[in-house]
C-alpha cells in the first residue's frame, strides 16, 4: 500500500496495471499471429503450393503450420508433393521463375501461374482440350501477379490463353 493513499485506490491502480498488461499481451499475440498467417510470409515454393490448395480451409490449415516439415507432410497427404517431384528439373526451375512452355505438365502450369481465372472445355469425337485463361496484372501495385479477376489488379491487365490436352500444355496464346 502506498503511503497516505486509501487501500481501495491502491488496489484499483494495481488492477488497472494488470488489466493493461493483459490487454497489451493479447494484442501482441494477435498481431504476431496475424503476421504469420499471411501467404506472403511463406517461402516461395510454399506460396506456390498454397495457391493451388483445394479449398480455403486447406489454405488456412497450411498457413497455421509453422515448420517446413509439417507443410511438406500436409502436401504429401494431398498428393501435391508427389506431383511436384514428378516434374522434370527443367519444369521445376521454370516454375520457380514463373515460366511456362509448351510440353510442360499441367501441374507445372498451375504452380507457375496459379489457378486459372476461367476454364473452357472443347470436346470433339476423339479429343478434349481445356482452354485456361490466366489474367496477369500489367500495371498497378500487383504488376506481374496472376489473379482471378482483372478487378484485382487495380491497374491494367492482360489475358493469356493456354490449351491443355491430356495433362500437357499444347499451346500458349500470349496477348499482342
Amino acid at each position: 500500500m502506498m503511503r497516505g493513499m486509501p487501500t481501495f485506490v491502491a488496489h484499483a491502480r494495481t488492477l488497472a496495471r494488470a488489466r493493461g498488461r493483459a490487454v497489451a499481451f493479447v494484442l501482441g499475440v494477435a498481431i504476431c499471429a496475424s503476421c504469420a498467417l499471411r501467404p506472403s510470409r511463406l517461402p516461395e515454393l510454399d506460396r506456390r503450393f498454397y495457391a493451388n490448395l483445394p479449398s480455403p480451409d486447406a489454405q488456412h490449415a497450411f498457413l497455421k503450420m509453422r515448420k517446413p516439415e509439417e507443410r511438406r507432410a500436409y502436401l504429401e497427404s494431398l498428393g501435391l508433393w508427389q506431383k511436384w517431384e514428378a516434374l522434370s528439373p527443367e519444369e521445376q526451375k521454370a516454375v520457380l521463375e514463373g515460366r511456362v512452355e509448351v510440353g510442360f505438365d499441367e501441374f507445372a502450369l498451375y504452380m507457375a501461374w496459379g489457378p486459372p481465372a476461367d476454364v473452357r472445355t472443347e470436346r470433339t469425337k476423339h479429343r478434349k482440350v481445356d482452354f485456361l485463361t490466366f489474367i496477369r496484372c500489367t500495371s498497378g501495385p500487383r504488376t506481374g501477379a496472376y489473379v482471378k479477376s482483372n478487378l484485382d489488379c487495380d491497374g491494367t491487365s492482360s489475358e493469356t490463353i493456354v490449351a491443355v490436352e491430356n495433362g500437357r500444355v499444347t499451346e500458349i496464346r500470349y496477348p499482342y
